[in-house]
């Protein structure tokens, strides 16, 4: 069979056309084959970048690198580039969180806190009234109520509280029976007075009941030792009676203040 010119040439291209085509072919799947291998064995060499890994599970280093994608924030486009906020939108939005969080703070709701001292509404007295003409001499009464727990203070007269030592609420006071009804601890040793009134005001302490009972035990204290004689309100003798009136009136007290929370 005779072969023209023109059809070698045209069997010639047809060839040189497939091996251009196999030898692409063949270059394509080499660097597929590179790109691969490179992938795997990349995370188990040192380089300056990074440090060597640990482990050379190549299972267990696809569940790190996956972990760490899913919690580090990847931008790869340029929307989401474009989307990054500028150093002044980064002052601006500082600027409105701070603005928000004063706002916020002023107009939060506040607990109501009566820092007021509440009036008193009632008080119970104890006058301890001397039986010698000459009165209480100004040392044996100081020693007497110091013993007792009361101590010098405010308005210049004695305060006892909670505690012995002048630490806790105050459980009550006791002033001079003689006005102005104060003491002068500088002229105490020349002091003298006919009598000393023991008050407790009610709303005061927290446990009234209690408070009264040790005043009472200061006022029979002094009255035994310094001859005197117990005194109710209205100046007349007090009796185990008005004792119990004295007590009753705190029950009643409480109860009233009780009604008015509800």
């Amino acid at each position: 069979m005779d072969i023209g010119l023109r059809e070698l040439l045209i069997i010639v291209g047809i060839i040189v056309i497939a091996a251009i085509l196999f030898d692409g072919w063949r270059r394509i799947r080499g660097s597929r084959g590179k790109l691969r291998l490179d992938r795997n064995l990349s995370p188990y060499y040192d380089n300056t970048d990074a440090p060597k890994a640990k482990s050379k599970n190549p299972t267990s280093f696809l569940s790190e690198t996956e972990n760490e994608q899913e919690d580090t924030p990847f931008l790869s486009t340029k929307d989401e580039l474009d989307h990054i906020p500028s150093k002044e939108e980064q002052q601006i939005s500082l600027n409105l969180a701070e603005e928000e969080a004063q706002y916020n703070k002023q107009h939060s709701p506040k607990p109501e806190i009566d820092d007021k001292p509440q009036p008193i509404e009632e008080v119970l007295i104890i006058n301890v009234v001397a039986l010698d003409p000459d009165g209480f001499k100004g040392p044996a009464l100081l020693q007497n109520i110091l013993e007792s727990g009361l101590r010098f203070g405010e308005m210049d007269i004695f305060h006892r509280h909670e505690s012995m030592t002048g630490n806790g609420e105050r459980y009550f006071s006791m002033a001079n029976g003689v006005k102005p009804g104060t003491f002068d601890l500088d002229d105490i040793d020349h002091f003298s007075t006919r009598a000393v009134s023991f008050f407790l005001g009610l709303p005061g302490p927290k446990h009234p009941k209690r408070a009264f009972d040790v005043m009472l035990a200061a006022a029979r204290k002094l009255s035994n030792e310094l001859n005197g004689e117990l005194h109710d309100d209205q100046h007349s003798v007090m009796t185990a009676q008005t004792i119990e009136h004295y007590r009753q009136r705190i029950v009643d007290f409480e109860r009233r203040k009780l009604k008015k929370k509800y």
